[in-house]
């Protein structure tokens, strides 16, 4: 049986590492700039599962438009070639600003690049992929919840979507818990023991 992948995904900056670090306990590399992650790094979990830490996809503003490019290009290729290997994709977003940003790409007609990215993943995968919706602790809850009533629609409303997305701060450790139960029944339900060490 060929390894198959857990795979993390985000934008630049949108604490995809971190979360790595504290919902799985691996000690991956965390950057105090954008865009730390420039390379597809895989980690060994346990039998036949590799957890997969993706660049970030999308524009930073630390690196030129040639090199994130080069980045984004290799992200979608490796997604699409190993498709059938991938076991489970959790995608990190910054929910704080998601709304504000949404509104900024908008009156460019661009569609948001993480509500894109969702849409490649769920047909790429052929299941909606698991949300973390990071950076809870940035704003008051009202606007949290604004932010992923947005959020929600704007990837397809549905109690089954619904219950994919998890607000979460990987910082205070907010909602951590529930997203580490969700990826843990996610990977047993297709025959994975879970390979998180305990904190």
């Amino acid at each position: 049986m060929s390894e198959k992948y857990l795979v993390f995904t985000g934008r630049p900056n949108a604490g995809k590492s971190s979360i790595i670090r504290e919902v799985i306990g691996l000690n991956v590399r965390i950057g105090k700039k954008p865009g730390t992650t420039r390379r597809i790094s895989e980690y060994p979990l346990s039998k036949g599962l590799i957890l997969v830490d993706m660049p970030g996809y999308g524009r930073t503003m630390r690196t030129t438009k040639r090199l994130q490019d080069e980045s984004n290009r290799r992200t979608l290729s490796f997604l699409e070639s190993n498709a059938q290997r991938i076991a489970l994709a959790v995608h990190v977003l910054d929910i704080s600003t998601f709304s504000e940003v949404t509104r900024r790409l908008e009156k460019k007609n661009i569609i948001s690049v993480d509500v894109d990215f969702i849409h490649l993943l769920t047909k790429a995968l052929g299941e909606f992929p698991l949300v973390a919706a990071n950076k809870t602790d940035k704003a008051d809850k009202e606007e949290i919840d604004a932010n992923l009533e947005e959020f929600t629609q704007q990837v397809g409303s549905g109690s089954l979507i619904e219950s994919c997305i998890f607000p979460v701060s990987a910082k205070t450790g907010d909602g951590l818990g529930y997203l580490k139960s969700a990826i843990h029944e996610r990977l047993a339900a297709k025959g994975y023991r879970t390979p998180f060490k305990s904190h």
